[in-house]
């Protein structure tokens, strides 16, 4: 019985390294996969964040047409054609009489005249800096 335990620890200490060789590649090639794989997986992401985008403005631009076509439909009409012309360029029919409405005034604060800063003629700075510098030479 003991010859078969030593037998069995041989055997067990044979295969750790085997073991452990195996271990190693296991990692290795995990390793390559995940670095092989990483950018070509980030570029899918990139794709599907690009195409989130797109998709979201299609569904604008899809929105936009909707409004624009209902704008179309409502030019159409005669009455509305009409509404605008009056509002938009002051046109009249035939025999109505145009007048325009303007607001009143509204009283504005006046402002108060200011009295001007009477200004020194330079003449009269240099005469006084000349007498200042001859009584401080006195």
């Amino acid at each position: 019985m003991a010859t078969t335990q030593r037998s069995t620890r041989r055997a067990a200490r044979r295969r750790a390294p085997a073991d452990l060789l195996l271990g190693v590649l296991l990692l290795a090639t995990l390793a390559l996969g995940v670095l092989v794989l990483a950018p070509p997986f980030e570029d899918y992401r990139a794709a599907r964040q690009r195409v989130a985008l797109l998709e979201q403005q299609a569904a604008a631009l899809e929105f936009e047409n909707e409004r624009l076509a209902s704008r179309v439909e409502d030019l159409d009409d005669p009455v509305t054609l009409e509404l605008l012309a009056r509002q938009q360029q002051g046109l009249v029919r035939p025999g109505d009489v145009p007048y325009v409405l303007t607001p009143p005034e509204v009283d504005a604060p006046r402002i108060v005249d200011v009295q001007p800063v009477p200004q020194v003629a330079e003449d009269d700075v240099l005469d006084r800096i000349l007498a200042w510098i001859r009584a401080l030479t006195r």
